[in-house]
């Protein structure tokens, strides 16, 4: 689908951790001049809800479902679902917390992973 540089898109995606907390999922897009590793994401469809969207993305792009948590960014995963053979171009990757900043290809991933870090943190240290 071609889209103008004149229309507003609004995109959403989740940082997504594993059931242990030390990995976070991205997708690795193989194949071009350079490799590209990113969180899930992609474009909001009607009237779908920011968290809908990013739920759906997270879906389609790695077979993970997820739930988000109440910030809205940081998900958890509920169910796997095995990758669909024509999306090997697309390959989803789990990468470990602290390899992370280095793996991400973008630096708008990198700071949203620091905020989740910072967040979660923040959470762990109001249980009690």
């Amino acid at each position: 689908m071609f889209y103008s540089s004149d229309e507003v898109l609004f995109s959403a995606g989740a940082v997504v951790f594993d059931a242990t907390e030390t990995r976070v999922l991205t997708i690795a897009f193989r194949g071009r001049k350079n490799d590209v590793v990113v969180f899930p994401k992609g474009r909001v469809e009607g009237e779908e809800s920011l968290i809908d969207a990013a739920c759906r993305e997270v879906e389609e792009e790695t077979g993970v479902v997820c739930k988000l948590w109440p910030c809205g960014q940081i998900a958890s995963v509920v169910e796997m679902k095995e990758q669909r053979p024509e999306d090997k171009w697309m390959i989803p990757t789990w990468i470990d917390v602290a390899d992370a900043p280095n793996a991400l290809t973008r630096e708008d991933d990198r700071r949203l992973l620091n905020l989740c870090l910072i967040h979660k943190q923040k959470l762990a240290d109001q249980t009690p």
